[in-house]
């Protein structure tokens, strides 16, 4: 089996490499860092581009699309245009802790980064400006940018927060997002807040939702109106007592394990 992961926003490919346990390690992963891949194109054009990339490594053979928190918005698009471009081929998508439109539903009250997202729709001029003061402060005093996400840690990310092997990885994620990836993190934020949720029932590729019951970045109801609004969900997976990245660390090799 093949996979394509899109990581979360804030994120990168280092999410999955640090939190993916055997079997997904010895897979073929393609690890697209999209907050620094071609951050001069609109979203539309990039999609374009993540598809194209994903074919050309991956011209034959089952293909996965593993799309982590926002990631899962990108997934969909990017599964849209392989449906379109290779339409006899063995794509799926694992949809993990996936972000929903925001028009599916009352989210933002009730999310851990609903600030910034209503900001990003409502204000998009003091979205780019607090975007940079998040950049300034992930390179000064990552640490302390990393404390204030987490404050409000639920589940098991509680745990895991104080990992500090976690802490590492996720502080130079936050530096290298709000940094030199500062134009592609801003590009996707404001796509997703935006996007059509109608466009959804034209999805025509089966989808897994993995949902952990105790999260409040990407809560439940989230995955709920996924699995309402898209025509081909073939399960959601409940994970009780998970909330957002301990979701992902379990489902990650529950995904390889389950690929043929």
């Amino acid at each position: 089996m093949q996979f394509v992961y899109f990581h979360g926003q804030p994120g990168g490919p280092a999410e999955a490499r640090f939190l993916a346990a055997q079997p997904l390690s010895r897979a073929d992963v393609y690890l697209p860092d999209r907050c620094r891949e071609r951050p001069d194109l609109a979203m539309a054009p990039y999609f374009d581009v993540l598809a194209t990339a994903v074919l050309d490594r991956y011209p034959a053979g089952p293909v996965r699309l593993i799309g982590f928190s926002m990631g899962a918005f990108v997934a969909i698009e990017v599964g849209f245009r392989l449906a379109t471009r290779a339409p006899d081929r063995d794509i799926g998508l694992e949809l993990v802790s996936a972000a929903a439109p925001l028009a599916l539903g009352d989210f933002l009250p009730h999310m851990a980064g609903g600030a910034i997202f209503t900001l990003a729709r409502d204000r998009p001029a003091l979205f780019a400006m607090a975007t940079r003061v998040q950049g300034l402060l992930a390179r000064a005093a990552p640490g302390l940018l990393f404390s204030q996400l987490f404050a409000t840690a639920a589940g098991a990310d509680i745990d895991l927060a104080r990992d500090p092997d976690f802490r590492a990885v996720i502080q130079t994620i936050l530096k290298l997002t709000t940094a030199s990836g500062a134009r592609g993190y801003r590009r996707e934020i404001l796509a997703y807040v935006t996007q059509d949720p109608a466009r959804l029932r034209g999805l025509n590729l089966p989808v897994r939702l993995w949902q952990g019951e105790a999260d409040n970045w990407t809560p439940p109801a989230m995955a709920a109106a996924l699995a309402a609004a898209l025509p081909w969900v073939q399960e959601v997976r409940h994970l009780a007592g998970l909330s957002h990245y301990s979701a992902l660390r379990a489902a990650l090799p529950e995904i390889a394990a389950d690929s043929p």
